[in-house]
């Protein structure tokens, strides 16, 4: 596949499209190697990651749950937030590190970074056979999940990366037409 089709045809494959197959370290490195080419204003690698696998993925998930009942979740979304990070061998926490008064790259451009090396790992993930999908919701903006994940004052979670093996292979999703969403500025 050539690099543009990659990008043109990537797809979000989710946890349920996922096989409970173990992702080896050199993958996940493979992964990690991919975020750092991130584009990067000032070369402050405004990012970090927790890789989250095995027995961790089920201390997140009652991270999870404490969060959503502190929250009043019913049960049912209680326990549905436990089973989160059940549901793919590797979950992948990306966080945006920001030096708040930098001269060269304020801080939106430092979470910009961010999310574009977490982007990198998820095209790098389809590049080598793997599924992936990129979510957040609720977990990733609460105060007692941040607090629990060692999230620190000038950092922000991004969100989470579910990684696995993919059941199938998957053609991209159909995609609203670009000529909508571009025009030419003129002055």
């Amino acid at each position: 596949m050539k690099p543009i089709e990659l990008v043109t045809n990537r797809a979000s494959v989710g946890p349920k499209l996922q096989t409970d197959e173990e992702i080896t370290d050199a993958e996940l490195e493979t992964l990690y190697a991919a975020a750092m080419t991130a584009p990067d204003h000032g070369k402050l690698t405004p990012w970090r990651f927790l890789t989250i696998r095995g027995e961790a993925r089920g201390r997140l998930g009652d991270i999870f749950a404490e969060a959503a009942e502190k929250r009043g979740e019913d049960a049912g979304a209680v326990e549905k937030d436990r089973k989160k990070p059940l549901r793919s061998p590797v979950v992948i926490a990306v966080i945006a590190r920001i030096t708040p008064d930098h001269p060269k790259a304020p801080p939106v451009e430092q979470v910009l970074a961010a999310g574009m090396a977490g982007y990198n790992m998820v095209l790098a993930a389809q590049a080598e056979g793997l599924g992936a999908i990129w979510l957040s919701g609720a977990p990733a903006y609460d105060g007692h999940v941040l607090q629990a994940l060692g999230i620190g004052p000038d950092e922000q979670l991004l969100g989470f990366i579910y990684v696995g093996r993919p059941k199938r292979e998957f053609a991209g999703p159909r995609r609203a037409d670009w000529r909508q969403f571009v025009s030419e500025w003129t002055g």
